[in-house]
């Protein structure tokens, strides 16, 4: 799939050397429902390129209607708020489509997270994976999330993937989109409230 898009998008590239580029944008502006017909089968293949290069080197993790539906959402963004009035050099428009189509995907991933995030499933006590050495208990894993969920939204997921999921600062971090530094600082302090709550457990 990765070869026919970039083989795609090339041949757009290619293509759209011999053709007016910022007649066509002006055409979009105009209204003109062939024009944007054009525009979206000339670039879809540059959105998708982009948004899946920019997810691939940020090391995140996606799948192939991930890149369908920021490429959607780009589309859609242009088309409803008119967007193509904005670019002043149109025969640039190639490069504003890609920055734009990076900058979406890297907000999309980040929503699609939070709305996971804020499931209740996803962190319910039969959904926890302990190890086969059985580190963590039943009955402690049940007073960690009794005592956890008396924190902040954004705590008691830091706390959860690390004491309960293993996860690193840095893995956490990442995950978030939130300094290492602050990861740290919620751990530290939250932690000293679980060691006094457990100290009879």
């Amino acid at each position: 799939m990765l070869r026919q898009a970039q083989q795609h998008w090339l041949s757009r590239i290619i293509l759209y050397m011999f053709k007016d580029v910022p007649k066509l944008v002006e055409r979009c502006i105009q209204g003109e429902k062939k024009a944007w017909e054009e525009f979206i089968e000339h670039f879809s293949g540059l959105l998708y390129y982009s948004a899946r290069e920019r997810l691939k080197r940020n090391g995140i993790a996606f799948g192939e209607q991930d890149i369908e539906d920021i490429v959607q959402s780009v589309f859609l963004e242009i088309l409803e708020k008119g967007r193509l009035k904005e670019i002043r050099e149109r025969e640039k428009v190639s490069s504003w489509l890609s920055i734009m189509a990076q900058t979406r995907a890297l907000n999309y991933i980040r929503q699609k997270r939070e709305r996971l995030l804020r499931g209740e499933e996803f962190y319910r006590i039969d959904n926890i994976r302990v190890d086969t050495q059985g580190h963590i208990e039943e009955g402690l894993l049940i007073k960690l999330e009794e005592i956890i969920e008396g924190f902040d939204e954004r705590e008691k997921i830091v706390l959860k993937m690390n004491i309960i999921y293993g996860k690193t600062h840095k893995e956490i971090a990442g995950f978030m989109n939130i300094s290492i530094n602050t990861v740290s600082t919620i751990i530290a302090r939250r932690k000293k409230v679980l060691k006094e709550k457990l100290k009879d457990f």
